[in-house]
This record gives structure tokens, sequence and C-alpha cells, in this order.
């Protein structure tokens, strides 16, 4: 995406969220939802995450379903309305836990008690924040006209926000979900600091550190010392997932399909999303993986969820960038693939091989009726390559973040 041009996906989902009608829809108590069929090359789905019509939506809506477009991801009554005209289903994007008041006393709490606020959310925990999101779906499944809502955002913050951010939650609100949930938060915070020290320790030492985790045995010796980060992920799973199945129930309480944007498997576990936990629940995974997106920040783009950190810790140019980066290419299962251990080359882009790889990954870890659809960032040089990878991994549709003048140039190759 061209800094000119910035999308900011916050302001895009508040947008869709406004955007909802106001005419309910009648309620199924627990809707069937039909299994999805085996996809052939020619029955991919393809979906477009953003619209801009102007004062005639629905020529673009027709171009776009000329195309070959199925789906289109955006809000507004005037822009349902085009798509469906065209042909196409219309569904709409909701988030997470949005920061509804700038108020310390509602974000996240980090190691140190401070405060965090990270993409534009608040303390997943509290009560008042899960309240409002609860109520934000509950009137977005009133709007006309659409198939289905894709939930983004359902999650706590990943290392693309930063490390305090990543570092959460041990705010009163995580403490009192803790309790609830029988996870130990003494133990979570205490190894949860030990995390800290570790990455922000001297250079020799953090090295040192960064050579042991590298390999799986070495990763699970340092992880029968520091139970607590264990504990901290399941707590962050169980959560997210509880509300996600609170939100299901009213996306398909309303007889609508309910989708999720979500992290890719080698990066969803740190932020409490669980394919496994919700393979029953959502009826369309879009994985998100970025493989080259280009602007910082970038929550959820691969490159910049592998090369945040390294970058804030001041690895980038040091003696220990190189057995860093490959300790990280080895965690999230790359090592296989030609990159270049360095900071600047995984934040400039990974190989389109490792979208393929996570769309695999995603693949193995549902129903072969699932349907998969992953979302690829639209402004992709080798978007032949890219595309081809995800095809032959058993997807029923590819989705495009986000909509662009340029679209038809730049999706083209998806479709030869």
């Amino acid at each position: 995406m061209m800094k000119k041009q910035r999308f900011d996906r916050r302001l895009f989902i508040k947008s869709v969220a406004l955007g909802a009608g106001a005419v309910g829809i009648s309620r199924a108590a627990h809707p069937v939802h039909a299994a999805a069929t085996a996809p052939s090359s020619n029955s991919i789905k393809y979906w477009m995450h953003g619209f801009d019509g102007g004062e005639d939506p629905l020529e673009l809506a027709t171009k776009l379903r000329e195309a070959g477009f199925n789906t289109v991801v955006a809000g507004g009554a005037a822009v349902i309305d085009a798509v469906n005209k065209a042909g196409m289903d219309s569904w709409i994007c909701g988030g997470g836990f949005s920061l509804i008041r700038d108020e310390d006393s509602l974000k996240a709490k980090d190691i140190f008690d401070d405060p965090q606020a990270w993409f534009g959310s608040a303390s997943p925990c509290s009560q008042e924040i899960r309240d409002a999101s609860l109520d934000t779906y509950t009137k977005m499944v009133k709007t006309e006209g659409i198939k289905g809502i894709l939930v983004d955002g359902v999650r706590f913050a990943s290392p693309a926000s930063g490390l305090m951010p990543f570092l959460t939650d041990f705010s009163d609100h995580a403490a009192k979900r803790a309790a609830e949930l029988d996870c130990d938060f003494s133990l979570m915070k205490r190894d949860v600091t030990r995390l800290h020290a570790q990455l922000t320790a001297s250079g020799k030492i953090r090295l040192r550190w960064f050579e042991q985790i590298a390999t799986p045995s070495g990763l699970l010796e340092w992880l029968s010392g520091s139970p607590g980060i264990m504990v901290w992920l399941r707590f962050r799973r169980i959560h997210t997932t509880g509300h996600l199945n609170a939100i299901a129930e009213i996306i398909h309480g309303a007889g609508l399909q309910m989708g999720i944007y979500i992290f890719t498997p080698s990066i969803a576990p740190l932020v409490g999303q669980s394919y496994e936990d919700l393979r029953d629940t959502v009826d369309v995974f879009a994985p998100m993986i970025y493989r080259n997106y280009p602007d910082h920040p970038g929550p959820a783009c691969l490159n910049w969820e592998l090369a945040e950190l390294p970058e804030e810790l001041k690895i980038t140019g040091s003696a220990e960038e190189e057995a860093v980066v490959k300790a990280i290419l080895s965690w999230a299962g790359f090592s296989d693939f030609s990159i270049t251990p360095t900071v600047e080359a995984i934040r400039s882009e990974l190989p389109p091989e490792v979208v393929g790889l996570e769309t695999a990954r995603a693949r193995a870890l549902l129903r072969d009726d699932k349907e998969l659809a992953p979302i690829l960032y639209i402004d992709d040089p080798k978007m032949a390559d890219t595309v081809a990878s995800v095809k032959e991994k058993g997807v029923y549709g590819i989705n495009f973040f986000v909509f662009k003048k340029d679209w038809a140039a730049m999706t083209a190759a998806a479709f030869s």
C-alpha cells in the first residue's frame, strides 16, 4: 500500500459499523449452514475488502463482478445495494475490543502496570469493553442485504504493536478474568517479566538465550522453567475464544454467516486465536497473510510481525542480528526458505512460498469442508506466484486487502 493511499483498518471497521442499517432481521436459534464442497481450480471465490465507488457504486460493482469477483466486504446501504445488484455477495466487517474512551482505566496494562493502547484497542478483559463489542455486533446484524459479517481484531496485542503492548494484559480487568478462568495471574506476570528481561538483556546474554531457544529442545527446556508463559498464552486463548463464541451466537442468531480475519497459524497462538477452538463455530476463515505490507505499523502483517521486535530491540546491524533472525525464522517454521537473515530482509518481504505454507497449515487445522479464504495484500509484485502458492492448498476463496484504484491491474494475475 502506497503511503499516499494509506488505509486505516480501524477507520474502515468503524465506518462499516456505523453503516449498519436499523431494520431488524428475524433470528433463527441455531441456523445450520450447508457444508462447503471441495473446491476446484475454477470454483474459487474472489473477495475484495473495501470499496470506493464514488457517485456510482453500481458501475464499480459491475466491473468487479465482470472481472471475476464474487464478494465485497464493505459497508453503507448504497454500496451493499450496488454489490447485490451486480450479482455479488455483500459482507461487512466488525472490530474487536475498541477503546471506546481514551481512559487509562480501560486500557491493557503491561508488566510494569503502565497502560498500553494497541491497534485502537483497550483491555480485552474489561467487561465494559466486552459489552460494547457485543452491542456493536447486535446492531450490525440488523444491516439489510448482507450475507455475513467478518470479525477482525478479537485478540490480544501482537508483536507488531511493540514489545510492551505485546507483553500484556496485567490490568485489574485481566486479574479478575484470570481468576474466573482458573489461570494463575501471578505466575503469568512473573514469567512474562522474565521474558522481558531476556529480550532486553545485554548483547551477549541475549544472544546466548536466542541460540538456546532456536532449537525445539532448547525452547522446551526454557519453557519448562517458565511455566507462566504457557499459562499466559492459554489465558489469551481461552478468553479470546469465549468472546468469539459470544459474537457467533449473535451473528448466527440473525441467520448470517460468520467469518474471521485471523492471524496466520505461526502467529495466532501468540494473540489468543485458535483455529482448533473456532473450527466448529466460524463459517469462513480468512488468515491474514500479508507477505510484503509496506507501511508501519503492520499488525497482522507477517513481515512486520516478525521484524518489529528485533527492530525495536535495536538488533538491526548488531553482532547478534543473524542469530536472532535465524531463531525467529526457525520458530515460524520458515528456515527452509531462502530468506536473508536480516531484519531489513524480512521486513521488506517474505517469499510467496511462505504464503502457501501458512495456507497449508491453516487447512491442516480445519476440516476439509471448512471454507478457507486467505486475505492477501493487493499490491504484490509477485502476485502470480503468491496466488499460485495459495490455490494449490485447498482454499475456497482468495480475499484482497485493500481496494485501490488500480485494483484491476493488481489482481489480474490472480485470475489467470
